[in-house]
Parts: C-alpha cells; sequence; structure tokens
C-alpha cells in the first residue's frame, strides 16, 4: 500500500506551520497574560484551570505532528504506517480546539454579564 502524496504532505506542512506561527503563540500569551488578569473576576485561578488544560493537549498534539514531519523529512514521505496516527493527531486537535473555544466563550460571556461592582474605577467615574 502506497503512503500519501506529496499534496498530503505539504497540507499537513501548512497546518503545522499555522498552529506554530499563529495558534500557539496566541495561546502561550492568552496563558501568561490574559488568564492571569481574568483569575480574579472570574473569582479564581482554577476557572482557567480547564483552559490552560487545553492549551497543553494543544501543544502535544502539536509536538505528535512535527514528529510525523520529522519523520517523513528522513523518509522522503510519509510512511503508510504514519497515516492512521496522523489523522487521529489532526481528528483529536479538532476536537480540543472545539472545546477549547466553547471553554473561552463560556468565560468570557460570564465576565461580561457580571454587574460592575461598586468602588471599581469605571463606576467611580459615572
Amino acid at each position: 500500500m502506497a503512503g500519501p502524496g506529496p499534496e498530503a504532505l505539504d497540507a499537513l506542512r501548512r497546518a503545522h506551520a499555522y498552529l506554530v506561527e499563529r495558534l500557539l503563540p496566541h495561546e502561550r500569551a492568552e496563558e501568561t497574560e490574559l488568564y492571569p488578569a481574568l483569575a480574579e473576576p472570574l473569582g479564581s485561578a482554577e476557572a482557567t484551570a480547564t483552559m490552560s488544560r487545553t492549551h497543553a493537549e494543544i501543544e502535544r498534539l502539536t509536538a505528535r505532528l512535527a514528529t510525523h514531519l520529522e519523520l517523513a523529512d528522513a523518509a522522503g514521505r510519509l510512511e503508510p504506517n504514519q497515516v492512521e496516527d496522523v489523522l487521529a493527531t489532526l481528528y483529536g486537535l479538532n476536537a480540543v480546539l472545539q472545546l477549547h473555544f466553547v471553554q473561552e466563550e463560556e468565560n468570557y460571556f460570564a465576565l461580561a454579564s457580571k454587574e460592575p461592582q461598586e468602588g471599581r474605577p469605571h463606576e467611580r467615574a459615572r
């Protein structure tokens, strides 16, 4: 059985590049800048713990794709025995990203629906 063609490998490289160049920097910035700032308004750092865990899983799955790309580069192609795991990794990324986006929306909408508390600077200006 032949492995996937060069188009599939190119698509995998583009997906990995997007993850490394765009998505992971965004998620890392959330982790270091946004989540600490959200701890107080959301009630605790635990409120963002599940989102932090999805960040870790996104990182892990991205690294798994990188390993497959390294193996493909060494072999000159994506081997047929890699296909199942590459697909599982991509499906896993899709599921984790969908979950993560829903988690973010729920937390951000929770913030938007909170009434301003007395004594906050934006209230004193009114």
